[in-house]
C-alpha cells in the first residue's frame, strides 16, 4: 500500500468514531458514553448534601404500584423501539405521527374537541419552546392565533377578510360571486360580502373567516387550489401588513392586548411580526397580579368609540412570576358583551406554566387514601378558568414546564385544527403523501426527541387526576407547605419581614385582626406538623385549600428593622432580597451548587407595569409609596412533591431564616447612623468650601453636602502654596474623630486630618487641623425616597457657589447610580452681567445644556485618584455651555422656570469624579 493510500485510509478510520453505524457498530461505545453521563449525574445529586434522607425509600421501590410504572415504561420503550424501525415519510419519519398524538393528546387535556366526527376539531404540534408557540399565535392570528406564536397567527387570520375582498372586485378573479356571496357579522347581522366595510371585516368571528374558504367550494365550486393562486398577491405573507392598511385606509394601528406580567416573549413577538411592540397594550393587575376585568372592560370601550380594531386579548393561565391566573371567564364574557357592539377579537391563553394543571379535571380512576405527601385541589377560583381554557382560540401549553419533560417542548394549541392553515408554507419536493408537520410554524425541520419525549411521558403518565394530577396535586399541596413557612416566619420582634405576594384569607377580606390570628393558627396547627396528623386535621386542611398562589409558585419580599422601626427605603430593601438572591442562587459559572442551601430565583416588579398591585404589595412590606419605586422580589418554585415529606422544608426554612439574619445585619450596619469618618473635597482658597464625598449605600454618609469653613491661617498659607505649585492637586480633608455629620454641623468645628489625594492611613500631610466656623451652603439627602423617577434630559444640573472672585461646581445627585463631579475656581462667562453678586454665597442651579445627563447614564467607572482618562469629559481646560437658575427648596426640574442667566463654565483648577464610591453596589462587603 502506497503511503498516500495509507494515509487516506488513516483519516477515513477517523470517520468511524463519529457515527453509530449502520449496522450498529459502535453500539458498545455508546452506551459506555451513556453509562459516563448517568454515572455523573448519580454523583452530582449524591454529593449534594449527602446526609439528607432518601425520598425514594425502599419500601416505595418495592410497592405495587411502583412496580407498575417501571414495567409501563418499559412497555412503552420496547414499543417506540420496534417502530422506529418503520419509515413514514422522507422527512419527517415516526415522529410526525408522535407528534401529531402529542397534539391531540394536549388538545384533550385543555378542554378542546377531538373527534372528528364533530366540529371545529383541535389540532396541535410541539414547538421548542412556548415563546415560539406565542409568537406562531401571533403570526396567524393576523390570520388566527395558536401559543406564543399565537401573535403571528392573531395577525393573519385578522388581516384575512381584507386580502378576500379585494379579489371579489369588478374586473377581479372572483368579482363573479359579488353580488351574491353574504357574510354573517360579529353582531348576527348579514351582508354582502363586498359591501362589508374595513370595521365589518376587521371584526368577523373566527369561525367565520375560517369557514369561507369550504363556503367557496362548497356555494360556487371554487377549489381551494384556485382561492390560494388568485389571494397570494394579496395576503399578508405576500402584501404585507402596510400594504394593506394603506389600502383600506387602516388609520389606527390595530392592538393587542396582554396583561402587564406578561412573559417577555410577546413584545418580542409583536417585533417580529410587525405589529410592533409599542402596539402591545398592557392590561392593569388587580393585587393577585391578575388582570383586571373592569380595566379591560375600559380599554375595550376606548377600542369601540374610536373604531380601532383588536388583533388579540391573551389571558395568562399561571404567570410565570407568581403563578397568578387571569379572569378568563370574564375575558370570555366581555367578548361577547363586545361583538353585540360590532367589536370582537382572538382569545388566547398564555397557559405555558399552567396548562397541565387541566389535568386535575379529568376524573380519578382509582380512589387513593392520604399518603405521607397529601394531594390537593385546586382553588374554585382556578378551577373555573381552566374549565374555561375549552373556549380559546388558541392555547400556548408547554411540556417542559409543569409537564416535567425536558427541554425543548413548547406546545401550541389550535380549538379549530384549520387555523394552522394561516401559517402554512409547502416544499413539496420534500414532502409527497405524509402531511410533515414541520409545514405548520415557525421551525420547519426540528428534532423529534421533544414530542417523542413528550409522548412517553403522556402514555406513562397519563393526563388525569391519577397521572399528571397526581403529581401537581402533591406538588400543589408541598407549595402551600411552604407559603406557611414564609407567611409565618417573621413576627414583630424579629428584625426581618418575610412577606409572601399572596395575601392570606384574612388580608383578602380587610379584617387586621384576623391576620395575626391566621398566622398563629398556621404555626400552631400546619409549620412543622407530620402531613399523617396534618390531614386529619379538618379545619387545617381547610385552610391550606385556600392559601399561597393560583398555580403552585410562591413569590415573596423581605425587608428589616432598625431598633424596631421599619425601614422605608424601597432600594434598602432591594439590596436586601438581591444579597439573598445572590446567597441562594447558581448566577456565575464559579458558583458552587453544593454551598446552595436553597435555590431561589429572583424577579423585578417594575412599578409601570403592578402599579397598584405593586403599591400594596410595598405597604405591606412597610415601604414608602410615595415614589413609583420596581422591587426585587423573590421567587420560590416547588415542583417537587418530596421536601415536605418528613418535614424537610421546616430544615431548609431555618436555613433560609439563618441567612436572612446574616444579610439583615449587613443592611442594619448600612442604615443606621453611628460616628464615623467622613472625607471632603477641599475648594477655593479666598474662602475654603468642602464637599462631602456621599455614599448612596451608607447611611452615614447619605447626603450630598457642601460647607463652607475656616482653617488656621498658617495651614491655609501652606495650602494654597501647594496649590500654586501644582494646580491639579486635589486636597481631601477627613475629621480626625469619629462622629457624624449631624454632629459636624450642629456644633460647626472639629479635628480634622488633610491629605493629598485620598487618605493613605498611616501618614497624612496635616494632622490636628482645626476646621471651624462652619456654614452648610448645600444638605440634600440621598435617601431613595427623594430621588427623582428619571434623570434630567435636556440638561446635567450642577450647585454653582462660592465668592464673586472664585466659583466652584458640584453636581447635583437626583437619582442612583450616578457620579460625584466637583471643580473649584471655574471661569464663568455671561452674556450679559446681573447686578445681584450675594447670589454665590448661598448657590444657584448651573444646567449644563450642552450634556444631556440621561444620555450619559449609567456613567463609566471612573476614579479621580487614578489616571485621567483622556476622554472623559470632565476634565481641566473643558468649557460648557449653561443656563443658571435660582435654587429653591426641592427644586429639580427647571423645565418651567426661566433662567436669570446664561454663558459658559470653564475647568480652569483641580477637579474631582469618582462614579465608584457612590454608585449603588449590591456586592458591597460590610466586615461584621
Amino acid at each position: 500500500m502506497s503511503y498516500y493510500d495509507a494515509y487516506i485510509k488513516s483519516r477515513h478510520n477517523a470517520v468511524g468514531a463519529w457515527f453509530l453505524g449502520p449496522h450498529a457498530e459502535n453500539y458498545d461505545k455508546l452506551k459506555d458514553f451513556l453509562i459516563i453521563t448517568l454515572d455523573q449525574q448519580k454523583d452530582a445529586r449524591k454529593k449534594y448534601f449527602p446526609s439528607d434522607n432518601d425520598f425514594i425509600t425502599p419500601s416505595m421501590k418495592s410497592s405495587q404500584e411502583y412496580k407498575e410504572y417501571i414495567e409501563k415504561t418499559t412497555k412503552y420503550l420496547n414499543e417506540l423501539g420496534e417502530k422506529q424501525i418503520l419509515s413514514l415519510s422522507e422527512a419527517s419519519p415516526l415522529t410526525t405521527l408522535i407528534e401529531r398524538e402529542v397534539g391531540y393528546d394536549l388538545s384533550k387535556m385543555l378542554g378542546y374537541n377531538t373527534d372528528p366526527n364533530k366540529k371545529p376539531v383541535a389540532w396541535g404540534h410541539i414547538t421548542c419552546d412556548g415563546s415560539v408557540a406565542n409568537l406562531e399565535s401571533v403570526w396567524a392570528g393576523t390570520h388566527i392565533n395558536i401559543t406564543r406564536l399565537s401573535m403571528k397567527i392573531s395577525r393573519n387570520l385578522k388581516f384575512y377578510p381584507l386580502s378576500l375582498h379585494l379579489v371579489i372586485q369588478p374586473s377581479k378573479s372572483l368579482d363573479y360571486i359579488a353580488d351574491s356571496f353574504e357574510i354573517e357579522l360579529c353582531n348576527g347581522e348579514h351582508k354582502l360580502f363586498k359591501d362589508c366595510n374595513k370595521w365589518d371585516l376587521l371584526n368577523l368571528k373566527t369561525s367565520t373567516i375560517l369557514d369561507i374558504p369550504e363556503r367557496l367550494n362548497k356555494e360556487y365550486f371554487i377549489s381551494k387550489e384556485y382561492l390560494e393562486l388568485v389571494m397570494h398577491d394579496e395576503i399578508i405573507q405576500s402584501a404585507g401588513k402596510d400594504s394593506l392598511e394603506k389600502q383600506f385606509g387602516i388609520s389606527h394601528p390595530i392592538l393587542y392586548f396582554v396583561g402587564a406580567t406578561k412573559h417577555y416573549s410577546w413584545p418580542k413577538s409583536a417585533a417580529v411580526t410587525g405589529i410592533g411592540s409599542t402596539n402591545l397594550k398592557k392590561i392593569p393587575v388587580d393585587y393577585e397580579a391578575r388582570i383586571d376585568p373592569k380595566e379591560l372592560d375600559t380599554l375595550l370601550d376606548e377600542c369601540l368609540n374610536k373604531k380601532q380594531a383588536i388583533y388579540a386579548v391573551v389571558a395568562i393561565i399561571g404567570s410565570t412570576e407568581h403563578g397568578a391566573v387571569d379572569p378568563l371567564d370574564s375575558v370570555i364574557e366581555l367578548r361577547k358583551k363586545y361583538e353585540k357592539k360590532g367589536l370582537t377579537f382572538v382569545i388566547h391563553a398564555d397557559a405555558a406554566w399552567g396548562g397541565y394543571f387541566a389535568s386535575l379535571l379529568h376524573p380519578s380512576k382509582l380512589i387513593k387514601l392520604p399518603d405521607f405527601v397529601p394531594e390537593l385541589s385546586l382553588k374554585d377560583y382556578t378551577k373555573k378558568q381552566l374549565n374555561h381554557l375549552k373556549y380559546c382560540d388558541s392555547i400556548t401549553i408547554d411540556p417542559h414546564k409543569s409537564g416535567y419533560c425536558p427541554y425543548p417542548a413548547g406546545g401550541l394549541c389550535y380549538r379549530d385544527d384549520r387555523m394552522r392553515y394561516l401559517i402554512t408554507w409547502t416544499s413539496p419536493y420534500i414532502f409527497r403523501n405524509d402531511e410533515s408537520i414541520g409545514v405548520y410554524g415557525i421551525e420547519g425541520s426540528k428534532p423529534g426527541a421533544a414530542p417523542v419525549g413528550v409522548s412517553l411521558s403522556h402514555k406513562v403518565i397519563e393526563l388525569n387526576q391519577d397521572g399528571h394530577g397526581l403529581l401537581l396535586g402533591e406538588a400543589i399541596f408541598s407549595c402551600a407547605k411552604v407559603y406557611c413557612n414564609w407567611v409565618t416566619m417573621s413576627t414583630d420582634e424579629t428584625s426581618f419581614i418575610v412577606v409572601p405576594f399572596n395575601m392570606l384569607p384574612a388580608e383578602l377580606e380587610g379584617d387586621s385582626k384576623k391576620v395575626e390570628e391566621q398566622k398563629q393558627f398556621i404555626r400552631d396547627h400546619i409549620v412543622g406538623r407530620k402531613n399523617e396528623d396534618l390531614v386529619k386535621d379538618k379545619g387545617a386542611m381547610d385552610l391550606i385549600k385556600k392559601l399561597g398562589s393560583d398555580l403552585m409558585i410562591n413569590a415573596f419580599s423581605c425587608n428589616f428593622r432598625i431598633d424596631g422601626k421599619i425601614n422605608e427605603d424601597v432600594v434598602e430593601a432591594n439590596y436586601l432580597n438581591q444579597c439573598i438572591f445572590e446567597r441562594l442562587s447558581i448566577t456565575k459559572p464559579d458558583d458552587e451548587m453544593m454551598n446552595k442551601e436553597l435555590i431561589l430565583t429572583s424577579t423585578v416588579f417594575k412599578h409601570d407595569d403592578y402599579k397598584t398591585c405593586l403599591t400594596n404589595f410595598k405597604k405591606r412590606l412597610g415601604l414608602n409609596v410615595d415614589k413609583e419605586q420596581d422591587l426585587t422580589t423573590l421567587v420560590n418554585v416547588v415542583m417537587s412533591p418530596f421536601p415536605t415529606a418528613g418535614g424537610f422544608f421546616s430544615e431548609l426554612a431555618k436555613e433560609f431564616k439563618q441567612i436572612l439574619e446574616q444579610e439583615v445585619k449587613k443592611c442594619i450596619v448600612r442604615n443606621k447612623v453611628v460616628p464615623d469618618l467622613h472625607k471632603f473635597i477641599v475648594q477655593g482658597i479666598e474662602k475654603i468650601h468642602l464637599v462631602h464625598l456621599p455614599m448612596f449605600n451608607m447611611e452615614n454618609h447619605r447626603y450630598q453636602l457642601i460647607l463652607q469653613a475656616e482653617i488656621p491661617e498658617e495651614i491655609r498659607s501652606e495650602y494654597i502654596r501647594e496649590r500654586e505649585k501644582n494646580p491639579m492637586q486635589v486636597f481631601i480633608l477627613e475629621n480626625q474623630d469619629r462622629t457624624t455629620l449631624s454632629d459636624i454641623i450642629s456644633k460647626k468645628e472639629f479635628k480634622a486630618v488633610i491629605d493629598k489625594g485620598l487618605p493613605n492611613g498611616d501618614f497624612h500631610w496635616k494632622t490636628d487641623v482645626k476646621v471651624k466656623n462652619i456654614k452648610v451652603i448645600k444638605q440634600r439627602c440621598l435617601q431613595s425616597k427623594y430621588f427623582v423617577k428619571e434623570h434630567p434630559k435636556d440638561y446635567m444640573p450642577f450647585y454653582l457657589y462660592g465668592t464673586k472672585n472664585e466659583l466652584h461646581i458640584d453636581h447635583l445627585l437626583v437619582k442612583s447610580p450616578n457620579i460625584q463631579l466637583s471643580a473649584d475656581r471655574v471661569e464663568l462667562k455671561l452674556e450679559a452681567d446681573f447686578p445681584d453678586k450675594n447670589k454665590w454665597e448661598n448657590g444657584v442651579l448651573a444646567c449644563v445644556t450642552n450634556i444631556r445627563e440621561v444620555t450619559a447614564q449609567p456613567f463609566p467607572a471612573v476614579n479621580s485618584y487614578e489616571k485621567p482618562k483622556l476622554d472623559f469629559f470632565f476634565q481641566r481646560d473643558k468649557e460648557f455651555k449653561v443656563k443658571l437658575y435660582e435654587d429653591k427648596p426641592n427644586l429639580i426640574d427647571v423645565s418651567r422656570m426661566l433662567p436669570f442667566a446664561q454663558g459658559t463654565i470653564k475647568l480652569t483648577s483641580n477637579v474631582w469624579y469618582d462614579s465608584i464610591r457612590i454608585n449603588e453596589d449590591p456586592k458591597v462587603q460590610i466586615d461584621l
